[in-house]
């Protein structure tokens, strides 16, 4: 069946993103740029009913259907009649459906989003469904990728932003143009005269919140940043920005931090914590020279109007991921050896944060001020070798957002984060996943100061892998061959078997990290073979087999690369170790 795409009628798209505020704006890429390839469409959202308000001038959807959060997760999880949750959503998904989508996106990677996506209706999906059965299975080649990331996210460097624009087909936008109205940029900018802020100031906005405590910058910090900018330069002017009783109390005391340090220049520090609407916290940050931030919804916010921002990020944050998605915009980054912890990490000690100086964060303000707003070219050159001379300590960097060759943006760390085996790995993965899953093939140079030695027990585990694949191959063969004998060879001995090669090919995820995305992308892959028909078993197997090929050409590309990137010249690249060898050492 032709889908929508391929014929080009697309008349009406679908993105289920059950998430956060910040996933709402780091999708909108991906909104603009189908909006630009089929003008006529419409596109509608489906998100969690607390965070459908924060769209503000974003307004290219044509309609949002919000999801009750909490009652919803405890549905699906409370492992009930299914059928009773189907008559509880029957209403909505009616409305839904009675859309007749072309195209769902389904970007929630959970089970609530498995169940979502099996029971849309649409012409064409693309993300996770669940099969009648009731198995996952992930629709499109991007789609594992997205699972496979959460596993195995320091081996990841490519930007939400980026993946969802993979996920739909759609390269980068133009242009993305939040439609802040008139009335409110007015408003903004007679309340700033208010409060004395004139025309020539340099306005300075700074998020202080985020979800959770892991993930905010310490009070002290932000306050003598602050401290350091005022003092710097009399024209500036600083907007702290925040919502709710926690933003409240922390930019009050940062308030009195400042005022403690040096009342001269507390009074050029406004707190318009939990005094902006959406439209108003998207006026503000145009106005702003530069955003600093946790990672926050703010910053992603700041980000799709091109607003310069220096981001903070330590403990669960992992800015190759989830930084600012623009180029020219800045993270410092903690180079701690337990960072970045998991992403449900509750760590009572989040010692990382203190890795980043506030005399660096505001060298890093400075330099970025010097800078055009969207710097390219030769300025985006002149600022990278800017910020590289920034001396950021021994347990923090600097990196910047700059577009690769292929036009993917890419966080490079500039200073000592490129050197850590990581870092080699997310390059060798780079190349492997635009080859693999989008036909794209260089001269297959490692970049530039890049080689590096590879420990031989890398090579040792990547051919045990290979040997693997080629296994299962041969068992899946063994199973066709079974099938098309009359009656039925018995298959118990050979699915046994298979099994216990799955086993040993996940087990190599754990006892050599740099191999995991390669097995849970296979995993994925696996389990997305949604052939559940009994009388169908040959193309079960078909699809089967073709899973364990894919594993074993991705290994041998992988080994391919280590061996072409590989140089006797510099340390050996070890892989690190996992969480029960730490705990044994």
């Amino acid at each position: 069946m032709e889908t929508p795409e391929a014929s080009g009628r697309i008349r009406s798209v679908l993105v289920v993103a059950l998430t956060r505020m910040g996933d709402l704006y780091e999708l909108y890429p991906m909104v603009a740029a189908l909006k630009e390839n089929h003008p006529d469409c419409r596109i509608f959202l489906a998100a969690y009913r607390e965070f459908t308000g924060v769209l503000g001038p974003l307004d290219l959807f044509s309609g949002v259907f919000p999801v009750d959060a909490l009652s919803f997760r405890s549905r699906v999880r409370s492992g009930g009649n299914p059928m009773d949750l189907y008559r509880d959503l029957q209403g909505w998904l009616t409305e839904v459906n009675a859309l007749e989508i072309d195209l769902l996106i389904n970007l929630t990677p959970n089970r609530i989003g498995a169940v979502l996506g099996s029971l849309i209706r649409a012409r064409d999906k693309r993300g996770l469904h669940m099969t009648p059965d009731g198995f996952r299975a992930h629709y499109g080649a991007w789609i594992p990728y997205l699972s496979t990331l959460v596993r195995n996210r320091l081996y990841n460097s490519l930007n939400l932003s980026d993946l969802f624009l993979k996920i739909a087909g759609v390269a980068a936008p133009r242009t993305i143009v939040p439609r802040i109205p008139e009335r409110v940029k007015l408003s903004v900018s007679d309340r700033l005269r208010r409060e004395g802020v004139n025309r020539n100031a340099s306005l300075l906005s700074f998020a202080t919140g985020a979800s959770a405590e892991l993930k905010r910058w310490p009070v002290q910090s932000f306050a003598r940043a602050i401290g350091i900018l005022l003092s710097d330069d009399p024209s500036r002017v600083i907007v702290l920005l925040g919502s709710g009783e926690s933003d409240l109390g922390r930019n009050r005391r940062i308030l009195e931090e400042v005022r403690a340090c040096d009342p001269s220049v507390v009074s050029r520090v406004l707190d318009w914590t939990g005094k902006t609407s959406v439209d108003e916290l998207f006026s503000i940050q145009e106005l702003s020279r530069v955003l600093v931030s946790n990672d926050t919804g703010t910053m992603h916010a700041a980000a799709l109007l091109k607003t310069p921002v220096v981001c903070l990020s330590f403990a669960n944050l992992f800015y190759p991921e989830t930084g600012p998605w623009a180029p020219g915009n800045v993270v410092i980054h903690s180079l701690a050896p337990c960072a970045p912890c998991a992403p449900d990490s509750r760590c009572p000690d989040p010692v990382c944060r203190g890795d980043l100086d506030p005399h660096v964060v505001a060298m890093v303000v400075r330099t970025r001020l010097a800078f055009p707003r969207a710097p390219a070219g030769r300025e985006l050159l002149l600022l990278e070798k800017s910020l590289g001379r920034i001396p950021a300590g021994v347990r923090a960097d600097v990196a910047l957002a700059r577009p690769d060759e292929w036009g993917d943006l890419r966080f490079r760390s500039l200073g000592r984060g490129e050197e850590v085996p990581e870092a080699f790995f997310r390059r060798v993965y780079e190349r492997i996943w635009r080859e693999e899953l989008e036909g794209k093939r260089d001269d297959g140079s490692p970049p530039p100061g890049i080689s590096r030695e590879i420990d031989p027990e890398v090579f040792r585990e990547t051919a045990r892998l290979e040997s693997l694949a080629v296994e299962g191959m041969d068992l899946v063969d063994s199973v066709r061959k079974a099938l098309r004998t009359d009656p039925p060879c018995p298959m118990e001995a050979t699915l046994s078997s298979l099994e216990k090669v799955d086993r040993s090919i996940e087990t190599l995820a754990w006892t050599c990290p740099p191999l995991g995305p390669l097995v849970v992308f296979f995993q994925m892959e696996k389990e997305s073979v949604d052939v559940w028909d009994p009388f169908e078993l040959l193309k079960l197997v078909e699809r089967t087999e073709e899973t364990y090929a894919g594993l074993y050409r991705r290994v041998r590309l992988f080994a391919s690369v280590l061996r072409e990137w590989g140089a006797r010249d510099r340390g050996p690249i070890r892989p690190p170790l996992v969480l029960d060898e730490v705990g044994r050492n």
